[in-house]
């Protein structure tokens, strides 16, 4: 096949396990390979698209948040305003928050390209890495067109998620993510994309009007509610409660929950399970019916990590708790 003819990925390296490498004073990995580096290390990539490179970090994941997330999406705006005949974009980024990011990504970019965030489980020191084999599958997925209009992915192991479904899974597997109720979009077979279902629910919102001070707060055995205090005491405009099965606090903490209402803060309620949703059944102090009926938002199925990004933008657009609530049931 003739290169010109391919398909033009770029691939946007923001640092990750991906780029590390172990340094041999002190055996842990670190940060080390640049883009250019993990773009050299995957055969057959010539073979999937003209790939360009553009370095925007090399940090660990970790350090990654909204506060960098959100120029990673105004220049993933600029690129594709600049190149109308860009396939689409590879954004290589640490796994442990790859989750988050690509669903920050999802809600401030509305974009038909495909952007597909990829990263790795195993350093680039360990001789079966799973780097190269996963940005070769994520550029499969960015150069095809079955992939326009899917939001923002996620490829690893050859498996493609919707960016609002995927969370991680295992710490230490190269099948690290897992898409809960809903499953995967598709597969990467060799050379072939295959999608099996397409996301419904992708709300955008301004990049600009983003209210970072969402915390979250897990409920635990004879939680007394300390947590909630201090968000009220350091001015939070939101707090995600990981609440218990369908989503059930102690009594204490329902306490200090009606408090943050009463102080104006918006309260989203969550599920700390990997499945199912929040749902107002329990009517007791505490139950999730309760909360609701206090003035808590119900975040359906959506996960704490994911609520907090997803109220971060739309506190930027209201603070009306119907219209909140709307937000979520649609979200």
């Amino acid at each position: 096949m003739v290169t010109g003819a391919l398909p033009r990925v770029k691939v946007v390296s923001t640092g990750g396990t991906i780029c590390m490498k172990l340094d041999p004073n002190t055996g842990g990995a670190v940060p080390a390979l640049s883009g250019a580096d993990l773009v050299a290390t995957v055969p057959g990539l010539g073979d999937a698209a003209h790939v360009e490179v553009e370095e925007f970090s090399c940090v660990p994941g970790v350090d990654m948040g909204p506060s960098t997330w959100a120029p990673l999406v105004r220049r993933l705006r600029a690129i594709f305003d600049s190149d109308p005949d860009l396939a689409g974009i590879v954004v290589t980024h640490g796994t442990g928050l790859a989750d988050e990011a690509a669903y920050f990504a999802d809600l401030g970019l509305a974009e038909a390209r495909p952007v597909v965030f990829t990263g790795a489980v195993r350093n680039a020191s360990i001789w079966d890495t799973d780097g190269p084999r996963n940005i070769l599958g994520a550029t499969r997925v960015a150069a095809a067109h079955v992939a326009r209009d899917m939001g923002v992915l996620v490829c690893l192991n050859d498996q493609i998620h919707a960016a609002r479904d995927v969370v991680k899974r295992h710490a230490n597997s190269v099948e690290a993510y897992m898409s809960g109720d809903h499953g995967l979009l598709g597969n990467v077979y060799y050379d072939t994309v295959r999608f099996y279902r397409k996301p419904v629910r992708r709300p955008h919102f301004s990049i600009e009007k983003l209210d970072s001070r969402v915390e979250i707060v897990m409920m635990y055995s004879e939680s007394d509610g300390r947590f909630v205090k201090t968000c009220i005491d350091t001015g939070a405009s939101g707090i995600v409660i990981q609440g218990v099965n369908t989503g059930n606090v102690s009594t204490a903490l329902h306490t200090a929950i009606l408090k943050a209402l009463r102080a104006g803060i918006v309260v989203v309620l969550t599920t700390n399970l990997p499945n199912g949703q929040v749902y107002p059944i329990y009517g007791f102090p505490g139950g999730g019916k309760a909360l609701m009926d206090a003035g808590a938002i119900m975040a359906e199925d959506l996960k704490p990590r994911k609520a907090r990004l997803l109220l971060m933008f739309a506190l930027g657009e209201t603070r009306d708790p119907k219209r909140l609530q709307e937000i979520f049931l649609n979200a």
